[in-house]
C-alpha cells in the first residue's frame, strides 16, 4: 500500500524554496544597485566640495604681479590681479553657471572624458578655452546636481568664468537629442566663438544624450 505525504510538508518547502529564491534576487538588486549609486553620490559631494572651494573665501583669491608692474597711486604694494580658482588648472579650470536655472552650477575640470568617472562637469582640453575662436566641448552628468539641465531652451544664456575671473556670456542657439555614437563625431565649428554641452538623458537612464549648443555674446573682463 502506497503511503501519501502530507501537502502541507511539500507547500512548507516550495515556500521556503521561493522565499530564499526572493531574498537572493533583492541580495543580487542591491549588488546591482549600490555601486552606480555610491559613485552618484561620491561624485556629487566632489562637485559640492570644488564648487564651494571656488565661490567661498579660498575660491575668489589674489595672486601678486610680477614686481616690474606698476603699483597703484599712494600705494607701496605691488598691483594685484583677480584670479579663480585656487586649485590646479586641471582640477578648477571654469565655472559654468545657468542663470535661468538658479542655483545650477558647477566647476569644470580639464581633461578627456575619462575624467567624467570621477566628477560631473568636465572641459575638453582638446577644445578652445572660454572665449576662443572654435568649438568649446563641456560634458556633464545630471545626476545628481544638474537635473534641471533638460529644461533649458533656445535664448537661454550660460555664463562661463574662467581663472582670471573674465565671464563669458554664451546664449543658447540649438538643443537637440543626439544618439551617444553620433555624439563623438561633433566636429569643429569655424567662424564664431561657440560652447557645446553635452549631457545624457532620460535621468538615471542615460541611453541618449541632450546637445546644446551657444555662441559667445558678450564677456565681461576682470576690472
Amino acid at each position: 500500500m502506497r503511503i501519501r505525504r502530507p501537502l502541507g510538508g511539500r507547500r512548507n518547502r516550495l515556500a521556503t524554496t521561493m522565499m530564499a529564491a526572493g531574498v537572493v534576487l533583492v541580495l543580487a538588486g542591491i549588488g546591482v544597485l549600490v555601486p552606480p549609486l555610491l559613485g552618484v553620490w561620491q561624485r556629487g559631494s566632489h562637485d559640492h566640495q570644488l564648487l564651494q572651494k571656488w565661490l567661498g573665501n579660498q575660491g575668489a583669491i589674489t595672486k601678486v604681479l610680477p614686481s616690474q608692474a606698476v603699483a597703484p597711486a599712494g600705494s607701496s604694494s605691488p598691483a594685484a590681479a583677480a584670479a579663480c580658482g585656487s586649485g590646479s588648472p586641471s582640477s578648477e579650470y571654469l565655472l559654468v553657471a545657468f542663470p535661468t536655472l538658479p542655483g545650477i552650477e558647477g566647476v569644470a575640470g580639464n581633461g578627456s572624458w575619462a575624467l567624467l568617472t570621477q566628477r560631473s562637469v568636465v572641459h575638453y582640453s582638446s577644445s578652445p578655452g572660454p572665449g576662443q575662436e572654435g568649438n568649446m566641448l563641456i560634458a556633464l552628468h545630471r545626476e545628481p546636481n544638474f537635473e534641471p539641465l533638460g529644461s533649458l531652451r533656445v535664448g537661454d544664456p550660460i555664463v562661463i568664468t574662467d581663472r582670471a575671473c573674465t565671464k563669458f556670456t554664451y546664449t543658447v542657439t540649438q538643443v537637440w537629442i543626439e544618439s551617444p555614437s553620433k555624439v563623438t563625431q561633433l566636429g569643429q565649428l569655424s567662424g564664431g566663438k561657440y560652447l557645446t554641452l553635452i549631457t545624457c538623458t532620460p535621468l538615471w537612464v542615460d541611453t541618449q544624450r541632450i546637445v546644446i549648443r551657444a555662441e559667445l555674446t558678450s564677456s565681461t573682463p576682470t576690472t
